[in-house]
């Protein structure tokens, strides 16, 4: 039922847009002629325009090498026949003046690859940052950067980028969302440090793309954009110019010629992967008979397919997927009213994420918590892009005991998004989202659109309904709105936003924190950029809110100003002041017998600074008054005063050694008597030993405390302490082997509840409760996972 469900969607969906597949462009803007063009010897284009006319890459006959960049004159014939690049233009901090280090790009392409090399210059070669971190992950250190628009829409691109040392990282930009490192491909790098700076090469292989067809010996016309980062100056620099002035990167690319007859994608590819574990972990599904479930050397396989279609369609299948290796994301900070966002961290969740992306959000995937078949179909054809995601989630059934009814169902999820582009940079598309589970569902569906007006304003907006049967057989249904208007140039910017979400509307598939609002807000920045001295750029920022309920009742109100400073060598302060007007009524606590208003302020202070390499230090402080939203039981919230610190301290001693350590204390207390509320203690720190390219040992360990007066917060005494190393083997993304252990202590009693004398659980008393110091090991496990990558 469910995948006839899922097509007469997709029949929908696709119904909106009739010819979505009809009429697939052939040729797109390729241009008639020569395979090859004849193209002089080490062509070499100084000063660009994107409005310039298009540059021509040549076809090259042997595959250059990274040694052939390392001198003057270049090594090889190969090499000297490349496209060179030499006028690179600053973006920041000194919009539209020439880089301070000298920057050579070499360009040119086989039958299977395109070759990009940078011979990058520095006057003080040891300030240069360059250290042998895990994939996807560059930190702060210098960098370079390509950016291939493939299909020339100046909306989408690959990007490509790699440090001095070779240490890749990739990622899907899109113009509205921004650059998504969930994208991984194959592709190489070589990268060595010079006497005189740095010279890398990249290797991309054509079958690692995604392009459109042109009969055959034609060229192929796509967007390119190169950036060369200088992380001490905190300076950008493109080719071809990128001004701040005019908003997006890719409307501004260069149109480059080439590409005639070259290796088509692979369509086809295969991930399996094996699992061997033995764990031990509290199982407290069943409030009665909490246990330790204990298994040993148990093996599970799993399988992620990934098929190209009219190479630029991707459908991605997923069957058990597992995600052990990828280790925690940071905590939730202390007395948070509302739901916490989390970020997705697992794989096939957040790449081609953007194609989901609205500005309301329907397309939450930590609401997914284990699945054991997934399909999602992304991808563009012509001006059309399209989505579709259709998975299940075993958690709410192991959330119930075994043998109740309930046991083993599942929720299944279905998303699909059609976006049609208009024009330059607009769009208009709908969306539909639906979560069911055992009878009861919640379903949305809208409209949105995005607008941008003479190159620095944006205009977007969306509106959608939902309906939703619960499983009791109430129901619920209600609409939600958002419009919003944003500027940007070279000194200032601003937006303003106003949403309208009805006292019935929910969606379970997206993110959502509360309903019958409604909520204009917005932002103004202006920036100063001084023309010399230390000082890079400084400017004020306000943000300010202001909620209501459809009976017009004042709920909330913000009011943030805050100004901050850019300095050399990577150092910022910030001021920030936050003053806030809440009102709960008794529908938000039940202890309220009436509408109470409750005024907070906080004053504070950001600052970060890295003026070496191997150093970075960061923190964020402030004092005030905010609200307890855990006042003990049977009360009311009410004020208290917060001090609060959170410091990041990241070390590299070695070029292979990276050791990030995060702290952060807040203190409530109240304000009568200054007596202690509650303290919170979040301790996290992850080592990651990179030996090399594909070697790494990683290490995360976290300590949580909240410590709590019973006589101000009904807060339980916690204390959580968790480990978990990880050796990973990773030649090329897809092919990895993975060693890992994790563990978990809490301050729980070993008896897991109050017990009565025939040994089971008292159901008046909580299970798990807490002691004073002493630690139960709570999970630990053991695992060997290997995944191997078919691409044909």
């Amino acid at each position: 039922m469910h995948r006839y469900r899922l097509l007469t969607l997709l029949a929908l969906l696709l119904g909106i847009a009739p010819n979505v597949f009809g009429d697939i462009p052939r040729g797109g803007r390729g241009h008639s002629g020569a395979a090859h063009g004849n193209v002089p010897a080490s062509s070499t284009v100084n000063a660009p325009r994107s409005d310039m006319a298009h540059v021509l890459i040549p076809h090259l006959n042997a595959d250059p090498k990274l040694s052939d960049f390392l001198s003057q004159p270049l090594g090889s014939a190969t090499a000297r026949r490349m496209l060179r690049i030499t006028k690179f233009t600053d973006r920041y901090p000194e919009d539209g003046q020439p880089v301070t280090e000298p920057t050579t790009a070499y360009m040119g392409y086989t039958h299977e690859y395109l070759y990009i090399a940078f011979v990058c210059r520095d006057d003080h070669p040891g300030l240069l940052r360059a250290h042998m971190l895990q994939r996807d992950s560059l930190s702060d250190d210098d960098y370079v950067e390509v950016m291939l628009d493939t299909f020339h829409d100046e909306r989408r691109a690959f990007l490509f980028k790699t440090n001095a040392l070779g240490v890749e990282a990739d990622a899907l930009y899109t113009e509205q969302t921004g650059a998504d490192y969930s994208f991984d491909t194959v592709w190489d790098t070589w990268g060595r440090r010079t006497p005189n700076g740095y010279a890398v090469m990249m290797r991309i292989p054509f079958a690692s793309l995604r392009f459109e067809d042109v009969p055959q010996g034609d060229l192929r016309t796509w967007g390119i954009l190169l950036q060369r980062g200088i992380t001490r100056k905190n300076e950008s620099a493109w080719w071809p110019q990128v001004r701040h002035n005019v908003a997006g990167r890719l409307t501004q690319e260069i149109s480059i010629d080439g590409f005639a007859n070259v290796e088509r994608g692979k369509n086809r590819q295969l991930e399996p992967y094996g699992l061997l574990h033995s764990i031990r972990q509290l199982n407290t599904v069943n409030p009665v008979n909490p246990y330790f479930n204990n298994k040993h050397l148990q093996g599970y396989t799993g399988l992620d397919g990934k098929f190209v279609l009219h190479n630029s369609l991707v459908l991605d299948l997923t069957f058990n997927p597992d995600f052990s290796q990828i280790g925690i994301d940071n905590p939730a900070p202390p007395n948070q009213r509302f739901q916490y966002y989390y970020p997705e961290l697992r794989p096939f969740f957040i790449e081609n994420s953007s194609y989901f992306a609205t500005p309301l959000s329907l397309y939450y995937t930590p609401n997914i918590v284990m699945p054991q078949f997934g399909q999602r179909l992304t991808g563009k054809i012509g001006p059309w892009a399209v989505g579709l995601l259709n998975i299940d989630d075993r958690n709410p059934g192991l959330q119930v005991p075994q043998g109740t009814p309930d046991y083993g169902s599942r929720a299944h999820f279905y998303v699909g998004r059609v976006n049609r582009d208009i024009g330059a940079q607009s769009n208009a598309g709908v969306i539909y989202a639906e979560r069911d589970y055992l009878g009861s569902f919640n379903r949305n569906g809208g409209a949105d659109y995005r607008v941008r007006v003479d190159r620095r304003w944006t205009l977007s907006g969306q509106a959608v309904t939902s309906e939703t049967e619960h499983r009791d057989g109430s129901w619920q249904s209600g609409q939600a709105y958002v419009q919003s208007v944003s500027y940007s140039d070279l000194h200032k910017s601003f937006y303003f936003n106003y949403n309208d979400i009805a006292a019935g509307y929910l969606t379970e598939t997206g993110f959502f924190t509360r309903p019958d609002v409604r909520e204009p807000d917005g932002s103004v920045n202006y920036t100063f950029r001084p023309k010399s001295g230390p000082l890079l750029s400084h400017g004020p920022s306000i943000y300010s809110e202001r909620i209501w309920d459809h009976t017009g009742l004042p709920l909330d109100f913000y009011f943030d100003p805050s100004y901050s400073f850019n300095f050399k060598h990577r150092t910022s302060l910030s001021a920030f002041l936050d003053m806030g007007q809440d009102q709960l009524r008794p529908i938000d606590y039940s202890t309220l017998k009436s509408n109470v208003e409750y005024h907070s302020h906080v004053e504070g202070a950001n600052f970060y600074t890295s003026p070496k390499p191997q150093f970075a230090l960061g923190g964020t402080a402030y004092v005030g008054t905010v609200i307890n939203y855990y006042p003990p039981a049977g009360q009311g919230p009410y004020p208290v005063n917060v001090d609060s610190g959170h410091t990041n301290v990241e070390v590299k001693p070695i070029q292979e050694l990276d050791l990030l350590n995060t702290y952060e204390f807040d203190r409530f207390t109240d304000p009568t008597s200054g007596a202690v509320a509650y303290d919170s203690h979040q301790l996290v720190t992850r080592w990651n030993l990179q030996m090399n390219k594909a070697w790494s040992l990683n290490f995360i360990g976290e300590y949580l405390a909240t410590l709590p007066n019973a006589e101000f917060t009904d807060l339980t005494n916690s204390k959580d302490i968790f480990g978990d190393v990880l050796l990973t083997y990773l030649p090329h993304p897809g092919t990895a082997f993975y060693v890992g252990y994790t563990t978990d202590y809490q301050n729980l009693d070993s008896n897991l509840c109050t017990r009565g004398v025939d040994g089971t659980c008292n159901t008046n008393f909580p299970i798990l409760p807490h002691t004073g110091s002493s630690f139960l090991n709570d999970q630990q496990v053991i695992y060997m996972k290997l995944n191997y990558l078919l691409r044909f």
